[in-house]
């Protein structure tokens, strides 16, 4: 998924927001991204600080009630150049209801944005952590991977009511990507490559 939310919103503000995209695959000959949607609602608590929430609506297609929850905090930002440092802590949590299982996993993001103009359209770079905590992965595969790094740089378009945003994330660039049951789409073999827009209404 891509990063819920980048640069705090101003105190009071409110926002719903859709999510399309995902790691990009070899399908029926071409390469397209795995189309993942979530919807978010988001709203400031202060000037440095906004909460947020989302649902997965593709998981919940398939039975697995899936979300995450957590907060952005703007921890430095320079006037002068315009320039912010993020961290979004967030704990992601998934129940399969055909199966009763549960997971949860620890996340946090950290990233550095420009703005182009003061409250304006602005781009970033960062990096997605999530925090493996079960021991076991599918097939009852001992858990070797307890660290996932996702580097990602994106740009989001500030308009009164609407922003937009594209996103480019290389999703585990250390892990090899073949063989595998699906055709991941990486850099020399290496992770996966993904792709995601967003829509964000604000109130």
């Amino acid at each position: 998924m891509p990063s819920r939310i980048v640069r705090p919103l101003d105190k009071g503000q409110k926002t719903i927001g859709a999510h399309l995209g995902g790691p990009l695959i070899g399908f029926a000959g071409t390469t397209i991204p795995i189309p993942f949607t979530s919807i978010i609602y988001a709203q400031g608590v202060s000037e440095k600080t906004t909460v947020f929430g989302s649902i997965h609506t593709t998981s919940l297609l398939f039975g697995v009630i899936q979300t995450d929850i957590g907060a952005c905090y703007n921890i430095y930002y320079n006037d002068s150049v315009r320039i912010g440092f993020s961290v979004t802590p967030a704990i992601n949590m998934a129940y399969d209801k055909w199966e009763g299982n549960f997971k949860l996993w620890p996340q946090v993001d950290v990233n550095m944005y420009w703005d182009i103009k003061p409250k304006k359209s602005f781009v970033y770079l960062g990096v997605d952590n999530w925090f493996e905590l079960s021991d076991k992965k599918a097939h009852d595969q001992d858990q070797t991977n307890r660290w996932i790094i996702n580097p990602q740089i994106g740009y989001t378009n500030v308009r009164k009511k609407w922003n937009h945003n594209i996103e480019i994330k290389y999703l585990v660039p250390y892990k090899d990507n073949e063989p595998g049951v699906v055709d991941y789409k990486g850099i020399n073999g290496k992770g996966a490559v993904g792709i995601y827009v967003s829509f964000t209404r604000k109130f």
